[in-house]
């Protein structure tokens, strides 16, 4: 039987209309402002056209769940009806966006095996939470369940959960603030009309100083910016859980925007552990999966902080088809000067440049040389692969260290390559690859011993247990 969506889901999507519409608006308003309770009848206009093609796109959208497939029909002018097999579902996510939550509804996506990385096969944007669990329940992610054998019937195994102290621990050792910049970037633009003229010749001043002054407003806005990232950060991950079921995990987190996602570990491609540069140093890391899915940019954490002593006990507890591998540095060690001359040649080339804007600032460069020449020094030296039967796990490290492993069985490529003399020498910077977009993996250089091996036999991989 064929189903609409939600009633309430036409003020979400018309909501998204002018959400992804208003910075032209806005940007109007701010140099209008005098006139907008002139023209107040303009925003009835706009809120009216957008309830009429919310209302048509969530009157002509159609979706039906049949034991072997999802079907989805929608379009006015261009009718699209769309056939997903249940056996290639890769994974099930619910969100609950802010709006979402106000209205009761959420959002459930389904990602499938032979998605093209541009959006979710499914997307069911205004369902209620019961109904989305519901269909999460009958699909579980590709397995063919009839709704008498509904998988939540299944013991919870394992259960994870993360207090909000240890996220708040996380944010300050993660430094993660750059998107913070850009918002700010965007709001500077948008809303220079509304800064006062005292704060404007304020920064012009401390601009016009010693390097000094310059100095402590770069420290001042990064401390901002570290307070939001912190901030942000628990936000996005607070209730962070873990159900570790049979067949496949169930991740759920955010205090605003509520996520759920299931993940079969069939669907795993591989699992890294991150340990940031702060994180480091206080003995601390993360563990994330790669999962095909439209949303590249979205990392899907087993465990967004825990202690590196802990990191083999998650993998035994909640990643059985997984194993991490210990494995010590590998990589030529001669070879770090190739890399540091692209940092010096990179570093001049800007100190040039911005000498014929403020010499002053050169020093600056000079900092950053350094600092980018010890993580590179530092971070080169971590590198290394390992292979055993049945897995392979490469490490890289500039900032953050990554140790990413992966089942020999789901690499689809591997490739090796080098300049003609270090060609000529037999070493080589190997890359690895899984399925998916953005599952490319590398490192090097490494001596004929450690990667020929690898390119030889990885593809080939092996049942036996060591």
């Amino acid at each position: 039987m064929n189903k609409k969506l939600h009633p309430l889901a036409v003020i979400v999507q018309a909501a998204k209309y002018i959400k992804d519409n208003i910075l032209p608006f806005a940007f109007l308003i701010i140099l209008q402002r005098d006139k907008v309770l002139t023209y107040w009848w303009v925003g009835l206009i706009i809120i009216g056209i957008s309830l009429f093609f919310a209302f048509v796109k969530w009157q002509t959208f159609r979706y039906e769940v049949t034991e072997k497939e999802i079907r989805i029909k929608k379009g006015v002018f261009k009718k699209e009806n769309s056939f997903i097999q249940r056996t290639r579902i890769q994974s099930i996510q619910i969100d609950q966006p802010f709006l979402f939550r106000l209205v009761k509804l959420a959002r459930l996506r389904i990602e499938t095996a032979g998605g093209t990385g541009m959006g979710a096969e499914v997307d069911l944007p205004g369902v209620l939470m019961k109904d989305a669990h519901e269909l999460k329940t009958m699909l579980q992610a590709g397995e063919s369940f009839s709704v008498e054998e509904s998988p939540e019937r299944k013991q919870i195994i394992k259960t994870l959960k993360v207090p909000t102290s240890r996220l708040v621990i996380a944010a300050a050792l993660s430094a993660n603030f750059g998107y913070i910049f850009a918002g700010l970037g965007v709001l500077y633009e948008y809303v220079d009309d509304l800064i006062n003229p005292w704060i404007q010749d304020a920064y012009e001043q401390i601009v016009t100083q010693s390097i000094l002054a310059i100095i402590i407003l770069v420290f001042f806005i990064l401390c901002i910016a570290y307070i939001l990232s912190i901030i942000l950060y628990v936000i996005r991950f607070g209730n962070f859980m873990v159900e570790r079921y049979e067949k496949h995990l169930q991740v759920q987190y955010g205090l605003l925007n509520k996520s759920s996602l299931t993940i079969p570990f069939e669907k795993i491609k591989a699992v890294t552990v991150e340990e940031g540069l702060l994180q480091r140093l206080f003995g601390w890391g993360a563990i994330s999966l790669k999962v095909v899915t439209s949303d590249l940019e979205q990392k899907v954490y087993l465990h967004p902080f825990l202690k590196q002593k802990e990191i083999t006990e998650v993998f035994s507890e909640y990643l059985p088809t997984y194993r991490y591998l210990e494995f010590k540095p590998n990589v030529v060690r001669n070879y770090v000067w190739y890399k540091l001359s692209y940092v010096f040649i990179t570093a001049c080339i800007a100190a040039v440049a911005i000498s014929f804007w403020k010499v002053q600032l050169v020093w600056g460069v000079v900092v950053i040389l350094l600092a980018t020449s010890l993580l590179t020094w530092f971070g080169y030296h971590q590198g290394g692969v390992a292979m055993t039967h049945e897995f392979l796990s490469i490490r890289s490290q500039f900032i953050t260290r990554k140790t990413t492993v992966m089942q020999r069985r789901k690499i689809q490529d591997v490739k090796v390559k080098a300049s003609s003399r270090f060609w000529e020498k037999g070493c080589r910077h190997l890359i690895v690859s899984t399925m998916g977009l953005g599952s490319s993996y590398g490192v090097g250089y490494l001596p004929e011993r450690i990667w020929k091996p690898i390119f030889d036999k990885a593809t080939h991989w092996d049942v036996k247990k060591e």
